[in-house]
């Protein structure tokens, strides 16, 4: 009996013995088959295995590492982040470490962390693209555009085939109005094996910024092809055929963006215009109206409004419109000349001549805005200076001034 014992107890030491061995090499076998799952994109999985190796061995800083990887891959950024910190504790000199915990700190919006975390990431090695270009990320996160654009520079330097670095320097670029440059970058994208839609999608809405309306037309329509519901597409889409005065397939492309969101306040606004310079006037006001309902300080839709209004004779309407315009930006010099028009329209001609002096003091070579206010210096009996004001317009090449001035002002013109 005592032999059997001791034999038991040896085989349970060498049972134990053989586990305390096995257990690395049980854990590598859990992490190699983790890698093959998070490569395939089968996070929970690859979870599943990065935990056993994980409580199998927990003294090798990649099994910490990978799972916070996983982890990252599944959103939950905060566990990833307790993860890489662990396993930057067990080694502090793999910049892949503090890469990635520098990205998780990005996502959860820890700009501060998220900035040591990657420049200790490049620090410890400054040739990597993916550092560079995170980096870029997060500069553009915060606004600093320039810096963005100089840190995707250096990714695309040490790695041309990126093409997501592309991508983003397009939309920093973007942001800081330089169009043409961005759409040099989704040149690049598209003249490579990634011309997504988006890449699409992106050159066409900067090729409407510089007004290159036929460009902007191609390159979204190839977009709505695959993006069929993308409001942003059809909205500006619907815009560059309102530019090239292709009203009809305009409104039916916003009618198809307000399907898709009828809370799409700009989609209202380019109706508006697309209705009124097809001259239905009702219906642009109506169309302006919704999209000031839904955006208070729609400066665009009260000025197409305002002139919607002006066409229906509805000149009271009209100048209160104009008003709300001046009273979002007292700099928008049409919308002074248009009130002008209204208010002289009703006789109100005293009150036009200050609109007309901001007209011209805006520009002084506004041939039709001195005509205009030599009309109305001449209805409240200013004979002199509304003489004058058709001579000046006379002089800028306004032909309609020339029978003013023989009308009017004979003495003066002699």
């Amino acid at each position: 009996m005592k032999r059997i014992v001791v034999t038991l107890i040896g085989l349970a030491v060498i049972v134990f013995v053989a586990y305390i061995v096995l257990k690395p090499r049980m854990a590598e076998k859990n992490f190699k088959e983790g890698l093959q799952l998070l490569d395939s994109a089968k996070y929970e999985l690859a979870l599943e295995k990065f935990n056993n190796a994980v409580k199998l061995y927990p003294k090798r800083y990649k099994y910490y590492y990978k799972r916070g990887v996983t982890l990252a891959a599944l959103n939950n950024d905060s566990l990833a982040i307790a993860d890489i910190s662990t396993a930057i504790n067990l080694d502090s000199t793999d910049f892949n470490l503090f890469l990635y915990r520098g990205i998780s700190h990005r996502k959860l919006k820890n700009y501060t962390e998220a900035m040591a975390d990657i420049n200790r990431a490049i620090a410890l090695n400054d040739s990597n693209s993916k550092a560079y270009y995170q980096r870029g990320l997060l500069n553009a996160a915060i606004m600093e555009y320039d810096q963005a654009i100089k840190d995707y520079n250096r990714s695309i330097e040490l790695d041309g085939s990126n093409l997501e670095a592309f991508y983003s320097r397009g939309e920093s670029l973007a942001n800081i109005a330089d169009f043409k440059g961005a759409i040099a970058n989704y040149d690049k994208m598209i003249e490579g094996t990634s011309a997504t839609p988006e890449a699409y999608k992106k050159r066409g809405i900067f090729k409407l910024k510089i007004q290159d309306y036929s460009g902007a037309i191609s390159d979204l329509e190839i977009a709505l092809n695959d993006l069929p519901e993308d409001e942003e597409v059809l909205f500006n889409l619907g815009e560059a055929y309102s530019s090239v005065q292709r009203f009809d397939d305009a409104i039916k492309i916003l009618d198809r963006a307000i399907s898709i969101n009828p809370n799409l306040s700009l989609a209202y606004g380019v109706k508006g215009g697309a209705l009124l310079r097809k001259g239905e006037f009702k219906q642009a006001v109506a169309s302006f109206n919704k999209a000031i309902e839904l955006k208070h300080d729609y400066l665009k839709a009260y000025y197409g409004r305002g002139i919607a209004k002006a066409f229906q004779k509805d000149y009271k309407g009209s100048i209160t419109d104009f008003n709300r315009v001046i009273s979002l930006d007292p700099a928008f010099v049409q919308a002074y000349y248009n009130r002008a028009i209204s208010k002289a329209i009703m006789g109100n001609h005293k009150e036009a001549i200050p609109d007309y002096d901001i007209i011209i003091k805006a520009d002084p070579r506004n041939a039709e805005a001195y005509y205009n206010r030599g009309i109305s210096k001449m209805n409240v009996k200013e004979f002199k200076s509304g003489c004058d004001d058709f001579r000046k317009a006379l002089e800028l090449g306004y032909k309609p001034a020339e029978q003013m001035v023989n009308i009017y002002c004979p003495k003066e013109n002699s």
